[in-house]
């Protein structure tokens, strides 16, 4: 599969980030569209174990993921955490974490040692699927072997919730959110001593059939893994002998739970999406591609001098009350004026990277995604627009050498009219690699640079968070424009995400937490 140059997911690419009119041509009304399904994806008639409302305010280490610690690893990873009513009272529920339109298109299961099911968020709940032990099932589909996890939490993308309104572009949205719901979940799981390893690559099929998914309609995206540290020290390494998908899946009985979700049929209605998806799907574990250190264009410019991140005393965030806080704006992203600490931003951001384990990232390498700042009204930074070192952490000047402080005006041009620009602190966009994607990992390429940026956008939102600022991801931009903007010049190097960081006011907004009975 390596060495691929054509592929539908390199034309998906090419349509989803660099031609938006024709990407969403399709898109529906969200306002009294027919086909949209419930809220939530809910199972009929299969046994539920609640889990306590009696979480911490606070994320601390544990040395067992016993029945308290599962509880709140999923409530910070993935929980309800407030309901907003505005004049339209189209998207009322939100996570921790941010969702396209909140429509929550990606779920979550958790394999256990006594089985395997699916996390009720609004009932704070576990459905099972199945019984029995099937942690070292998923780890042979992820191509590791070594310690069996203390769990296995898998993303799926149940296309139907986010296509109904916009069809064949859901396939960017959904992989967009794994990634920053991953991105989330190693945050939680670090806090609590756990170590996370995300997989992207894992043949689909046994991981499908475990949990009775339907690989056109909610095939999963990743694959998540958890371990205390000694046992990684004990050795989680990639197998060497190569696991078939079909012999795996030959080792599981099928299930057909009942599900009340509503909503379209994408294979019928987004043939596009569909055609992406199935390419995407993998059935040996012998195609799984090792990314290299240093195989990527690089889209620094040559010789720029940069600022040198200054010493802050950056002050240690709570994650749980960050996380609780984190905010997109109104829908109407409206910055009000105010000051932020730049060099306090800046250093959080030359952090997102840490600590990070994945399949998509090289052995002593990084992912090649790139982080671009471009600065409005921070203080300790001029105005401008910079790239974020990866090896010194300075900020490198970088768009047109004249941008100065029109920089912010010049990526509002290339943004789809909609938000307000006036007093924005900043714009992050983060940029990828195409050719290495795709080189790499062949049609599932989309998928993996799409979350490892959704990975890392999620770091990004928390870092803003942790001053205050709402952190509100955009799609709806002129690729060329940006690519312009920032000062790049080959078109393998793409704004995979533009987040806008600011203050913003409630927006008409009525804010209601939804705090569980905590644990002091």
């Amino acid at each position: 599969m390596t060495g691929q140059k054509e592929g539908v997911g390199r034309e998906f690419w090419r349509v989803s980030l660099e031609d938006l009119a024709v990407a969403m041509e399709t898109r529906q009304s969200e306002y009294g569209n027919p086909d949209e399904p419930l809220k939530f994806k809910i199972y009929r008639g299969r046994p539920r174990r609640p889990l306590t409302t009696r979480v911490p305010r606070e994320l601390t280490k544990v040395t067992a993921l016993d029945e308290p610690a599962l509880s709140t690893l999923l409530r910070y990873g993935y929980g309800i955490s407030r309901q907003e009513f505005d004049t339209n009272g189209t998207w009322p529920y939100h996570r921790m974490v941010a969702s396209a339109r909140c429509l929550f298109g990606v779920q979550l299961y958790v394999c256990l040692a006594d089985g395997v099911y699916h996390y009720d968020a609004p009932h704070h709940a576990l459905v099972l699927l199945r019984e029995g032990d099937h942690r070292r099932l998923l780890t042979r589909a992820s191509g590791t072997t070594g310690a069996v996890p203390e769990a296995v939490l898998v993303l799926s993308g149940l296309f139907a919730k986010t296509a109904y309104i916009y069809r064949d572009y859901a396939y960017r949205l959904c992989t967009q959110e794994a990634g920053l719901l991953a991105g989330n979940i190693d945050l939680v799981a670090r806090a609590m001593g756990l170590w996370a390893h995300v997989h992207h690559q894992f043949v689909d099929e046994p991981v499908h059939k475990l949990f009775g998914l339907d690989a056109d309609e909610e095939p999963a995206l990743v694959v998540l893994p958890l371990h205390f540290p000694g046992n990684t020290r004990a050795g989680i390494r990639r197998a060497t002998v190569p696991r078939s998908g079909s012999a795996l899946a030959a080792t599981i009985d099928p299930i057909d739970p009942e599900v009340l979700s509503g909503g379209l049929k994408v294979a019928q209605a987004c043939p596009t999406l569909t055609e992406v998806n199935r390419a995407s799907l993998r059935t040996n574990t012998a195609t799984f591609a090792a990314a290299e250190p240093g195989a990527h264009g690089d889209s620094r410019a040559p010789g720029a001098v940069g600022l040198p991140l200054p010493s802050a005393d950056v002050p240690r965030i709570d994650l749980a009350e960050v996380l609780r806080a984190r905010d997109s704006g109104p829908g109407v992203f409206r910055p009000v004026a105010s000051r932020v600490d730049g060099v306090e931003l800046w250093t959080r951001l030359a952090r997102v990277r840490t600590g990070v384990t994945s399949d998509a990232v090289p052995a002593g390498g990084s992912v090649p995604l790139e982080i671009y700042l471009t600065v409005g009204d921070l203080s300790g930074i001029p105005a401008g627009c910079y790239r974020l070192d990866q090896d010194t952490r300075a900020l490198r000047p970088a768009g047109p050498a004249d941008t100065g402080t029109d920089a912010i005006t010049a990526i509002e041009r290339v943004t789809i009219p909609g938000p307000v620009f006036q007093h924005m602190n900043a714009v992050v966009h983060l940029v990828g690699d195409r050719d290495w994607a795709f080189d790499t990992f062949g049609d599932r390429g989309y998928r993996v640079i799409s979350q490892e940026a959704g990975l890392l956008a999620h770091r990004v939102c928390v870092a803003a968070a942790a001053q205050g600022l709402s952190g509100r991801i955009v799609n709806a931009y002129h690729a060329e424009g940006v690519r312009a903007a920032l000062g790049l010049t080959e078109r393998r190097h793409t704004p995979v995400f533009q987040i806008l960081l600011a203050r913003t006011g409630p927006g008409g907004r009525v804010i209601v937490p939804v705090e569980p009975e905590a644990v002091e």
